[in-house]
């Protein structure tokens, strides 16, 4: 159930290279913030909304603590602190399955709690430069960063000055970092230390509390991790004895401090902790209800199914939601401690079969030529490998019912999943119908709260993708009446002034005056009658799909951003236009293509066709006869005869009936049945181009005896990129300055036969251009000289560039010339 190894091993080198530029750092930083209820007390009766804020999203994710809607939460986790053990904290086994084995020293200089020696089992920094040291977005001088007042925590402190009712947390370890819980336990000096350097740290820096991430005790962790059996019996001591150091604190602050932990969603783990002693001890647990299965099975499943499903391979492993909160109820957990996790990501594989529903569900994947059978997601690189972790933005985005992506909805289970036929992509994932499932299952049960790892992957927009409409934070926060205390609830003016125009026999246009707000209007909701139909974000909105001659009773409620919705408009009633009325076709479809051509099927696609109000229907026609009417703009035709050419044509209807002229004829020859005749390999492999971090490839064409459908292009043995069509030319990107790369191609026709390579060739990049302005993201070596802000500056230490990492920003790494 691991919840940041998987992008850990991506930052790894920027947590170096924020260590280096922590050594020069100076000083202290204190702020006081509110408290909450009792320390260890009974959880709260109200619902939590408990988000964990990763410092690594700092980073290429562009995600920074100002992005946070700290108005959904009651609670955040800054994820993650780490423990010293024996002058140095990081993880560095050398097993296998360890996705950062990095190390730093604890000792540091930029780090208020961390300017002397640091004992065995103190809590240290994860990241200094993110959390304490960096200026970007900082309004500091700074010096005052060198005495670490700035970075994520000096935002985090606005961002509690903004929303008072929210608390924050410091959470401890974490998938890669749990390394050292088991000795730390064990030793009774070692959990005292821990204690009391969670008293220092909240105090020094400001936070409500401290969360324990230790995965696991006695089992289940990373290989190379330390542990022992009696981490049963010494989790329960570390915990008490943090509990009982907290507790002394707030008496002598006049505040209670929270003391939280994250579970595993397994049964195994009841039977690992003393779990009954463990809940009389915290606040509330934040169970990681979610990686019941991922890229370590080679067949599909749910990432987080709420309910068992019969049809389940595992269905009797208990990997569900319900199991999992059940067994702890039964353990003697209160329901009201127990903290139900949401992941706002999901897992995919790849190859696999489409099976019985034709949509992959719980089907064997088979490795591909490089023996892998998980995508890359969505922060994966040729670099880092494949993860096939997707952020719910970016499906959202570029995923659900596009590119090839066909939604679906498991209903035993209560989650969603999408399959993409043409590459055999399955990817399970959590959406805004699910998490209603499952909030309201929280309540059902009792539960406390929900807990959202990570917020970073909600719906935003992001260097990768751009995603609009309701997060699935927002759905939590509405679903359990998260209303923070101070926050707005008045609602905005009625809408006036509705009215109708453009009546067509299937559309109208309304259109009403500007309701106002104390805040601002963030839309409204259309209703035909009772139901919601649409939402607007100005005054105006078309409704289509409307049947003819009939009288429709339209109204309007506006809303705010703090979800506050007006009293309804006055309604208007519309009489549609007799279906006679509407003569104007769609026009005809365009950019008819074909694609997974096979000996007994093609997938077609098609694009382009308008009308005056909205497209209805498409039929597909086989030379001239019908052979499907969809309303999706794809369609797969299955029993074909192998090696035979066939006609295909479109033509769009619309809600009255009117056709459109057919499209051009799209020709399409099936593969000779049971093909395994492979292409010849390319030839006349050359780089006709490279720059510092690119080369531009090309190759004379392969031939094949049914057609080339695409090319492989292998990078120092590994494939690096996989083509589409019968193009001879490629670019790679993203390469190091200066290195040798050796490459080959590979063609592949439509049955999924690979030539051999064709003969390797080496490139070596460029080096990085001397000379020039500034720039993020490139790569600069000792002595390199750029310019910014019409100062001249010199490398002292190679590294790639960031954004705020600006020469004046980081002297470490500059000098003025």
């Amino acid at each position: 159930m691991n919840r940041n190894g998987w992008i850990n091993f991506n930052i790894s080198w920027k947590r170096g290279w924020s260590f280096i530029l922590t050594l020069c750092l100076l000083l202290s930083l204190f702020w006081p913030w509110a408290g909450e209820s009792a320390a260890g007390a009974a959880a709260d009766t109200s619902y939590k909304s408990v988000g964990y804020y990763t410092d690594w999203a700092t980073y290429d994710q562009n995600y920074q603590v100002e992005h946070i809607d700290a108005s959904k939460l009651t609670h955040l986790n800054y994820a993650f602190a780490d423990i010293c053990w024996n002058g140095i904290h990081g993880n560095p086994s050398n097993a296998p399955d360890n996705p950062n084995k990095q190390t730093w020293p604890c000792k540091n200089s930029g780090v208020p709690t961390q300017k002397g020696t640091v004992p065995n089992g103190a809590i240290v920094l994860g990241d200094p430069w993110a959390d304490v040291n960096n200026s970007d977005g900082v309004p500091l001088e700074w010096e005052l960063c060198e005495k670490g007042q700035c970075g994520n925590f000096y935002k985090l402190k606005q961002l509690k000055a903004a929303h008072p009712h929210l608390k924050i947390l410091l959470s401890v370890g974490g998938w890669s970092w749990s390394n050292r819980f088991s000795d730390t336990a064990a030793d009774p000096s070692a959990r005292q230390n821990f204690a009391n350097s969670a008293v220092t740290i909240i105090r020094t820096y400001g936070f409500d509390g401290i969360d324990i991430d230790w995965e696991y005790p006695v089992e289940g962790g990373l290989s190379g991790n330390n542990s022992r059996p009696a981490d049963k019996q010494n989790f329960t001591s570390l915990l008490q004895e943090t509990r009982n150091k907290l507790n002394a604190a707030g008496t002598a602050d006049g505040r209670a401090y929270l003391l939280t932990i994250a579970t595993r969603a397994n049964s195994s783990y009841l039977n690992t902790t003393e779990i009954t002693q463990v809940a009389n001890l915290v606040d509330w647990m934040n169970i990681m209800t979610y990686d019941f299965h991922g890229d370590w099975e080679k067949r599909t499943n749910n990432n987080a199914p709420l309910y068992s499903d019969p049809r389940d391979p595992d269905n009797n492993s208990g990997f569900n939601v319900d199991y999992a909160i059940h067994a702890y109820k039964q353990a003697g957990v209160p329901s009201g401690k127990i903290v139900l996790g949401l992941a706002l990501y999901g897992r995919g594989w790849k190859n696999c079969a489409p099976g019985p529903g034709q949509d992959g569900l719980y089907q064997s994947c088979t490795p591909d030529f490089n023996g892998n059978y998980i995508p890359r997601g969505t922060w994966d690189t040729f670099e880092t490998g494949a993860t096939g972790m997707f952020d719910y933005g970016d499906l959202k985005a570029n995923y659900m019912n596009k590119n090839g992506y066909a939604r679906y909805w498991n209903d035993a289970a209560k989650v969603p999943y999408l399959f993409q036929a043409s590459t055999g992509t399955y990817i399970s994932y959590d959406d805004l119908d699910s998490t209603s499932y499952k909030t309201a299952y929280m309540k059902s049960q009792g539960l406390g709260g929900a807990m959202l790892w990570d917020l970073s992957l909600d719906c935003r927009t992001s260097p990768k993708y751009q995603c609009v409409g309701e997060s699935l934070l927002g759905r939590v926060a509405s679903d359990l009446g998260i209303v923070p205390s101070g926050s707005d609830l008045l609602p905005p003016t009625t809408p006036s002034n509705l009215s109708a125009s453009s009546i067509t026999s299937v559309s109208t246009k309304l259109s009403w005056s500007a309701s106002q707000d104390n805040v601002g209007v963030s839309g409204y909701d259309v209703y035909n009658g009772t139901v919601l139909i649409g939402t607007a974000n100005g005054t105006t909105y078309t409704v289509s799909g409307l049947l003819p001659d009939t009288t429709y009773t339209f109204s309007v409620r506006a809303k705010d951003a703090a979800g506050n919705v007006s009293p309804s408009s006055s309604s208007v009633a519309v009489q549609t236009l007799p279906a006679s009325s509407d003569t104007s076709p769609p026009t005809a479809p365009k950019t008819l293509t074909s694609s997974s051509v096979t000996d007994t099927s093609v997938t077609l696609a098609w694009s382009g066709a308008t009308d005056n109000v909205g497209i209805a229907a498409y039929e597909l026609y086989n030379g001239s006869a019908l052979a499907a009417t969809v309303t999706d703009t794809t369609y797969t035709l299955i029993g074909l005869a192998p090696n035979t050419s066939y006609s295909f044509q479109v033509k769009a209807r619309d809600a009255v009936g009117n056709a459109s002229p057919l499209s051009k004829k799209l020709t399409v020859k099936t593969l000779a049945q049971n093909d395994t005749q492979a292409p010849t390999p390319p030839a006349n492999v050359t780089a006709a181009a490279h720059t510092d971090t690119t080369i531009t490839l090309s190759w004379s064409a392969s031939a094949d005896n049914v057609g080339v459908t695409g090319y492989v292009v292998t990078v120092n043995g590994a494939a690096a990129a996989v083509t589409s069509g019968t193009g001879t030319s490629y670019t790679l990107t993203g390469l190091a300055p200066s290195t040798n790369y050796t490459i080959a191609v590979a063609a592949r026709d439509g049955a999924g036969n690979q030539s051999a390579g064709s003969p390797a060739i080496t490139v070596t990049t460029d080096p990085v251009p001397v000379g020039g302005a500034w720039a993020p993201n490139k790569a600069y070596a000792v002595g390199n000289e750029v310019t910014y802000s019409g100062v001249t500056y010199v490398c002292n230490i190679a590294h790639t560039s960031l954004v705020g990492w600006e020469p004046p920003a980081v002297p470490a790494l500059w000098k003025k010339k």
